[in-house]
């Protein structure tokens, strides 16, 4: 077998489905339903391995929910046995057809963990799929995703790069639009969060309190309550007295911030369109969202609190502490966007890195571009 795809069943499942009917390639896709099977030979896992590849599961749900530890005892002896149980599914599996490489969406979750620590064993490549990181495009690779993607790092890299010349319309420079969670649909229509905008202002997305990258790829800031400290912070700090900071809570997420909206006279939430608080900021300052991206592609100064595949000195200002961020953001005037070496940024993203087309709408020159990048891994 070539490619094995694994995924839950859902819109990514029908996708991985769409795939191996239209690639020339040797596929098969499998769900992570519970199927019985004989248990052979020894378990290959560690207990370290198996809380290791449990961890960001218990982190997400213990970001939703508040049990009783003794719940938590419980969910912590379930995940176990379903790490245990579908590294030994797919590891028949593998065994059984052989394939040359997996596929799998994001790699994060738990089944998927187990996945990916069992083709690590067997020396099998797995290939991550996510949402592309630039508008109307799909991820795929074989690193990672996000912050643990396969995106050069270095300034000096987009220094030497050489822009492509290739065409870049199917980059789609409308953002998409979040839908809002059906607990904050009234809520966010409220008129306290459609006030006019500040003449000056610094834009600051919240993002989803339970999503990997704030639980994975954020060090500093665990929550968007302490991204809220580190803007009173700077706020405080800010010798532009007519500079304020906008925040937009992340329509995704479930949680609300009442006790905030009027905290500080020079901080104020809004739910305008993203796109509108973008272009009429001054500068962006998020942990890793892919408003970030998406500010780039506007040319906006950005300020990137946590691990991003875009916090590179020079395309955006990495921040590593409160008092860094307030020390940069009084001296905003002096920062010029270096639009050449983000041009080179967003032309590597959009000719090599990011594969074109979302994986939601797949058309010939999105599966015409798969087929080679998987022939390229199996061929290896």
């Amino acid at each position: 077998m070539d490619v094995m795809f694994i995924s839950k069943r859902g819109s990514m499942y029908r996708y991985f489905s769409c795939l191996t009917r239209q690639l020339s390639l040797d596929t098969k896709v499998f769900d992570f339903s519970f199927r019985p099977f004989i248990i052979q030979g020894r378990l290959h896992l560690s207990r370290t391995e198996i809380d290791e590849g449990i961890r960001f599961h218990l982190k997400r749900k213990r970001s939703k929910h508040y049990f009783p530890q003794i719940v938590w005892r419980f969910l912590e002896t379930y995940y176990r046995f379903k790490y245990r149980y579908f590294f030994r599914r797919f590891e028949r599996l593998a065994d059984q057809y052989h394939p040359k490489c997996i596929a799998i969406f994001n790699g994060h979750r738990l089944p998927e963990q187990a996945v990916k620590n069992m083709a690590i064993q067997k020396s099998i490549p797995v290939v991550h799929f996510e949402n592309g990181l630039l508008p109307n495009t799909t991820t795929f690779d074989l690193s990672g995703v996000n912050d643990a993607n396969s995106v050069p790092r270095t300034n000096a890299f987009y220094q030497e790069y050489c822009l492509s010349g290739a065409s870049q319309k199917f980059i789609d420079k409308i953002l998409v639009q979040r839908k809002f969670h059906r607990a904050k649909v009234s809520h966010a229509h409220k008129d306290d969060f459609h006030r006019p905008l500040p003449e000056r202002f610094i834009f600051v997305p919240f993002q989803v309190l339970f999503d990997s990258q704030v639980l994975i790829n954020s060090p500093r800031l665990k929550s968007m309550r302490k991204l809220y400290d580190w803007i009173n912070f700077v706020a405080s700090k800010c010798t532009d007295a007519k500079l304020q900071f906008v925040i937009k809570e992340h329509p995704s997420d479930p949680h609300r911030y009442d006790d905030l909206y009027y905290a500080h006279s020079r901080i104020m939430f809004s739910n305008k369109d993203t796109m509108e608080l973008i272009k009429s900021a001054e500068a962006v300052v998020t942990i890793n969202s892919s408003v970030g991206l998406e500010s780039l592609l506007l040319n906006k100064r950005v300020f990137v609190l946590g691990n991003a595949c875009y916090a590179i000195d020079g395309i955006t200002k990495p921040i590593m502490a409160r008092d860094q961020l307030a020390q940069e953001i009084n001296r905003l005037s002096s920062w010029y966007v270096n639009k050449e070496l983000i041009e080179k940024y967003i032309d590597y993203l959009a000719n090599v890195y990011c594969v074109p087309q979302s994986w939601r709408e797949p058309n010939e020159i999105h599966i015409s571009a798969l087929e080679k990048r998987f022939t390229a891994v199996i061929t290896e």
